[in-house]
């Protein structure tokens, strides 16, 4: 049993994942009380004063009316219940992980700002009235939040994401207007976003918010940051990304090269490639120099393995380099735009002013780079590639270094490095079986070292034997001594170890962690971590990145092949199917602790797969990142093998983490193939709602007509299905894309029909019905009948007090009842709706919600005549909707076209 406590938000307890009824009124007051002191004891008088708000029942009657209401609330709980009785008084007895309010005071004592800011669901117990805890334990645990807050927003303006800050700094200026911190991180943030007008504008602002409230002037620290805004030493900037991978340690030869690679430095050439076949050097090279000339390029390093030659996956897109360029550099994911050369754009723009040094690794062709090419600018472009990239030479200028094998020195200085001088000796027929090739002489020398006293002339004894036993295939001395490295190495390995290579060969990639695995393989966690590190003793897998072990892609394809020659079919299959258990899963039970998903799935398909967990939602949301590759990866290697229940579980439970991060781009269509899987699978419910989300998707990258499409199918779909409450949510849906179509009329019909089809459901959710009901009030408002939108939002303010609203649905109705009000000239009040609006969707909500926060609040300043501020709020909302290509820019435009110039 597992009960955990809130009260960083709505008063919430959870049983086993359960919500526990707390009543109303004072056992309510009661509960929030000892929680807020958790752990403490509390007098019967501190407490009658906080249940009773200072008005108390007569002194001799105090003690037994606590006592029943102590009484009620413990029946209330049940098994729940976590007070306890103590001498003249009561106390909460808590565990410090059950409770949010002590699992934020840990995590901001261990300096995890944001993990602790994630924790709040909204504005601190609202849902509990008593003035005096009200005035004193929630006053002190607001402001516990807001130095947490500024300490966030400190570690965020160092890191770079100043641009990201700006909106939320705004909402908490207005939320609270005499805190000077925040106002100063405000103007940092600005100025730091290439803003500095609009951070003089700020100043000017809480200068004479001071001076008209208080009398006074701004203090000394706000002062110091307005002299650095003016005197232009705020530098402009964002994140400064650092990707190079690790460098192999013990680097030696390639002199010449590294001095080449330097010159180009010092000409200020903007792009080299460095070509080779495979396996001869060409990443190590490039990452050694790089590293060892990272500090001549201040402003960072990016850098992706663009897979050119991966057999088992297609060569990444450019678009989706440019997204992870984008999001290393500041540009939150849901606002990457969603056209090639719209995200090409935006990245010239934004390493125009810098020095960056980007490493194209592993590229197939001209065409795969020309787009990830910064133009002209301070930066240095470094590809590597087993094709000689003529097209770039030609018509790009670019400058090519043709890498070679090791020459005999070099490759003895390696063995050297490895094994030392009075080892390695003459190595003349070792050197000349890895045909001088540094993948393979890094492999024997890693097998070497596992037997010191095993002498080389062993080992090429070993090797000429396995030479033997190999096909010489057509491709060259150097492929085939590289594959006899490779088979060499793999018959050293213990039986586990060469199992858990093989099976390896199986799983897509780009890598794996040990917990994945683990499922792969079907065996303990122990006995899987045992392997993996005998295979990175043996240099077959590295540890790229703490806790992900990858493979150089000859090794990937060698294991592949090893595996369809050892393993059965039946074996492959089996592998396959715990692994794939092992992401569906995973991404299941995050779904279901952190999102309150819906979507659920029957137990594990083999008891040898196991699905990892995370301790909160940042957690979950890292490990979706780390994996989001690998997950891609799995969709495709699903359908490919006809695995339908896999290639609809797959999108299906990741699409609350995909939505959260605005990373819609390539799953659209993978929706859409998840739905006809679905349907295969007999899942016809599941195929009904991976319609909805592809048609959420098309909205999302401003593609309405297929998403009306979409939302239309699936309306019919669960018509013929029976299931009213989702057919009125896509008809909601459509109702919702004719409004951003422009046919507000028609929205207002199919709007009202699908709330009157909602409200004919017997015992209907009141969730439901105002979701219904909010895409009538936003349907009215865009149709121009403000006065019936508003109507409407009353209706809705109702039924929303009757259970609990996620807060972008609360920051939706507030930006509607604002544009309602403004264009009604009703302006009173619509400044604090709409940075209420703000501060809901920095809780839940996409870039879109906060773009249209951002043009009413132009709107509002327009209406009163405040030009200026109507053209800062405008041009906000403008980026929101460049950055995209939305048909919304031509509005925007126009708005700012009717102001005057400056």
């Amino acid at each position: 049993m597992r009960v955990e406590y809130r009260v960083l938000g709505p008063l919430e307890v959870l049983l086993d994942g359960v919500p526990v009824t707390v009543p109303a009124g004072r056992c309510r007051v009661l509960l929030a009380t000892l929680l807020l002191r958790a752990n403490r004891f509390v007098s019967v008088d501190e407490l009658v004063d906080v249940v009773w708000d200072g008005a108390p029942p007569s002194a001799d009657r105090a003690d037994k009316t606590l006592q029943m209401v102590v009484a009620r609330l413990r029946q209330a709980l049940g098994p729940a219940n976590c007070v306890q009785t103590a001498r003249s008084g009561y106390r909460a007895s808590v565990d410090a992980s059950l409770l949010d309010l002590l699992r934020f005071r840990s995590l901001v004592a261990s300096g995890d700002f944001a993990a602790a800011a994630d924790l709040w669901r909204g504005p601190m117990l609202t849902d509990v009235r008593s003035g005096a805890l009200h005035r004193h334990d929630v006053a002190l645990v607001t402001e516990e939040r807001l130095s947490a807050l500024e300490r966030r927003v400190a570690a965020d303006l160092d890191a770079g994401r100043a641009a990201d800050l700006v909106a939320e700094l705004r909402g908490l200026t207005a939320e609270h207007p005499f805190r000077e911190v925040f106002w100063g991180q405000l103007m940092l943030a600005l100025a730091q976003s290439g803003r500095q007008a609009a951070a003089l504008t700020a100043y000017q602002d809480v200068r004479a918010l001071l001076s008209d409230e208080l009398g006074i002037d701004p203090g000394a620290d706000l002062k110091a940051v307005h002299q650095q805004v003016l005197s232009g030493s705020v530098r402009v900037r964002g994140p400064v990304p650092r990707q190079l991978p690790t460098a192999v340690p013990r680097f030696v030869g390639r002199a010449s090269e590294l001095d080449d690679l330097t010159g180009l430095v010092r000409d200020e050439l903007v792009v080299a490639a460095i070509t080779g076949t495979a396996g001869v050097g060409k990443t190590t090279l490039a990452v050694h120099w790089a590293r060892g000339v990272a500090d001549r390029f201040p402003d960072g390093q990016l850098y992706v393995n663009l897979r050119g030659f991966d057999r088992h996956r297609d060569p990444m897109a450019p678009g989706d380099a440019l997204s992870r360029f984008l999001e290393a550099l500041g540009i939150a994911p849901d606002r990457v735009p969603a056209d090639l050369e719209a995200q090409s754009a935006l990245y010239r723009s934004l390493v125009a002013d810098r020095r960056v040094l980007v490493v194209l690794d592993n590229a197939r062709d001209a065409e795969q780079v020309r787009p990830l090419l910064p133009g002209p600018s301070s930066c240095l472009v470094l590809v590597t590639s087993r094709d000689r990239l003529t097209g770039l030479v030609v018509n790009e200028g670019v400058r090519q270094l043709a890498l070679d094998v090791l020459t005999r020195a070099e490759a003895h200085a390696l063995l050297v490095s490895r094994l030392g001088a009075d080892r390695v000796g003459a190595a003349d027929d070792l050197i000349r079986w890895c045909g001088g090739l540094p993948l393979a002489l890094a492999i024997v020398a890693a097998r070497a070292s596992q037997f010191p006293e095993l002498p080389l002339s062993a080992l090429v004894a070993e090797l000429a034997d396995e030479r033997t036993r190999l096909d010489t295939l057509d491709t060259g001395d150097a492929a085939t001594s590289v594959r006899t490295v490779f088979q060499w190495s793999y018959q050293q390995l213990s039986a586990p170890a060469a199992r858990m290579f093989r099976l390896i060969g199986v799983h897509p990639g780009p890598d794996i962690t040990v917990a994945a695995a683990t499922s792969l393989a079907g065996w303990s966690s122990d006995e899987t971590r045992e392997c993996v590190r005998e295979l990175v003793r043996a240099n077959l897998v590295v540890e790229h990145v703490p806790g992900r072990f990858t493979c150089h892609d000859l090794l990937r394809v060698y294991a592949a092949d090893r595996a369809a020659a050892e393993e059965t079919a039946e074996s492959r299959a089996a592998a396959e199917q715990r692994m794939f258990g092992h992401y569906v899963h995973t991404l299941a039970w995050s779904d279901r602790e952190f999102n309150r998903g819906e979507r659920q799935v029957d137990g594990f398909p083999d008891p040898a797969v196991s699905s990892e967990t995370f301790a909160d939602r940042p957690a979950s949301a890292d490990w979706f990142v780390a994996e989001r590759a690998v997950i891609s990866a799995l969709v495709v290697l699903a359908e490919q093998r006809g695995l339908d229940s896999c290639s609809w579980q797959l999108p299906w439970f990741a699409s609350s983490q995909i939505d959260r991060f605005g990373d819609w781009r390539g799953w659209v269509e993978r929706m859409g193939r998840g739905s006809l899987a679905a349907t295969r699978a007999g899942e016809p419910h599941v195929a009904a709602k991976l319609l909805f989300l592809q048609a959420v998707g098309c909205v999302r990258n401003a593609m309405y007509e297929r998403g009306k499409e979409l939302f239309e199918d699936c309306s019919r779909a669960f018509e013929v299905l029976g299931v009213v409450d989702e057919q009125v949510r896509a008809q909601s849906g459509v109702a919702w894309v004719l409004g951003m179509l422009g046919r507000a009329q028609e929205a207002v019909e199919v709007a009202r029909d699908a709330l009157e089809l909602q409200r004919r459901v017997a015992d209907a959710d009141p969730g439901r019905i105002a979701m219904a009901l909010q895409q009538v009030a936003y349907a009215l408002i865009e149709a121009g009948r403000y006065r019936e939108g508003l109507e409407h939002l009353d209706e809705l303010d109702a039924l929303n007090r009757t259970y609990e609203v996620n807060p972008a649905m609360l920051g939706q109705a507030a930006v509607s009842r604002s544009q309602a009000q403004i264009e009604l000239g009703e302006t009173n009040g619509v400044a604090e709706i709409l940075h209420s609006a703000l501060g809901w969707f920095q809780l839940m909500g996409g870039w879109a919600d906060r773009a249209a926060t951002h043009e009413r609040m132009g709107d509002l300043h327009f209406k009163l005549e405040e030009l200026t501020e109507a053209r800062r709020w405008w041009t906000d909302a403008l980026e929101f909707y460049e950055l995209r290509q939305h048909p919304h820019v031509d509005k925007l435009k126009a708005k700012l076209a009717t102001l005057p110039e400056n």
